[in-house]
């Protein structure tokens, strides 16, 4: 009876071990997925040349739901830039400095100098807290960034469907046309670009919903350990 208790209590502790090691490498293969680095903007003093040998990309990220981080992941079909913008925040340290650029949704515009080249969108994810969510479906939307040219490529937009408290567990993401709207705030949080041709990258009134398919969460718990059954002698 003793072997079989020290047998039954060695492998307990080996299949839980065995579980949560399974869990941390799903969880960290998912992560690597999407890859990339925050895209910064542009200052507020930018102005756009004609003889730039750089383009400006324009268009937005607005979430319906808790402050979390929003990611839209982009990367070059013909030159290696890759990246993604972000709206909300998932560092609560900087909860306090998240930017509000539209007065009725939280989001952020972004407005980012790029190579020319062609580009495409490719992948959403949320971050919130310990919640890691992301796409389940491949999907593919194309832009093109010209020298001394201003593109707009659209809106995404974040609906979170279920929460935990604060905590975003579902979302659905659709693509839309909101040029009126994001071209107001680009020219006034951009003075000097109030002037610049937009070129329009996507079809008037274009809307597409829920790109990505449904949500997939995945928790990031620290690692923990479950004693086995003390043995009796």
């Amino acid at each position: 009876m003793k072997f079989r208790a020290r047998w039954a209590a060695a492998t307990h502790s080996t299949i839980t071990t065995a579980f949560m090691k399974s869990n941390i490498m799903l969880v960290a293969a998912i992560c690597l997925i999407l890859v990339g680095c925050a895209t910064s903007d542009v200052s507020k003093d930018f102005s756009l040349s004609p003889d730039s040998k750089s383009g400006l990309l324009i268009g937005s990220v607005k979430y319906l739901g808790p402050v979390s981080g929003y990611r839209v992941y982009f990367k070059g079909l013909n030159n290696n830039e890759k990246g993604y913008f972000e709206a909300g925040s998932s560092n609560a340290v900087s909860l306090f400095s998240t930017r509000y650029d539209f007065p009725d949704v939280g989001g952020k515009l972004q407005v980012t100098e790029l190579i020319p080249g062609n580009y495409e969108i490719y992948g959403w994810a949320v971050q919130s807290g310990v919640a890691h969510l992301s796409q389940t479906t491949p999907f593919s939307i194309k832009f093109k960034i010209e020298p001394g040219k201003a593109t707009y490529i659209g809106s995404f937009i974040f609906t979170v469907t279920n929460k935990l408290a604060a905590t975003v567990t579902a979302t659905k993401v659709d693509f839309a046309d909101a040029f009126d709207e994001d071209i107001k705030v680009l020219h006034r949080l951009y003075p000097k670009l109030a002037m610049a041709d937009i070129y329009r990258g996507v079809d008037l009134g274009l809307r597409k919903e829920d790109i990505g398919g449904a949500s997939s969460v995945y928790f990031n718990l620290a690692p923990f350990f479950i004693p086995g059954a003390p043995i009796k002698h």
